[in-house]
């Protein structure tokens, strides 16, 4: 199952949004579309884990010899795609945005 999500890329000071398939348990790398950095994250049991990797340094003590998965669906912005939406009718404009927000991202649902 494919989710969208959304990342700091501290190479080139942008936001990086992307599609990964947390079905996929094992290591992931999310290219930066503006500066080519990659981003390694590892999914578990259709989770993203706290956990990095590093294909370039595979001696690295966080290296995990699991299947290796590129992501998809690559875009970057300046600011936060959460920090972009606006009140869309709902009585809360923090709910409204929260909300829309959060189904964009496939993340589940507000409180």
């Amino acid at each position: 199952m494919k989710e969208r999500q959304e990342l700091w890329c501290h190479e080139c000071q942008r936001y990086v949004q992307f599609d990964i398939d947390i079905s996929l348990n094992g290591n992931h790398v999310i290219k930066c579309p503006n500066c080519g950095h990659e981003h390694c994250r590892v999914v578990n049991n259709g989770r993203i884990t706290e956990a990095r990797w590093d294909r370039r340094n595979p001696n690295a003590g966080s290296y995990n010899p699991m299947q290796t998965y590129m992501t998809t669906g690559m875009t970057t912005s300046s600011a936060s795609t959460y920090a972009t939406y606006t009140a869309n009718g709902l009585t809360s404009a923090a709910t409204s945005n929260q909300f829309t927000y959060m189904a964009w991202m496939n993340t589940g649902t507000s409180s």
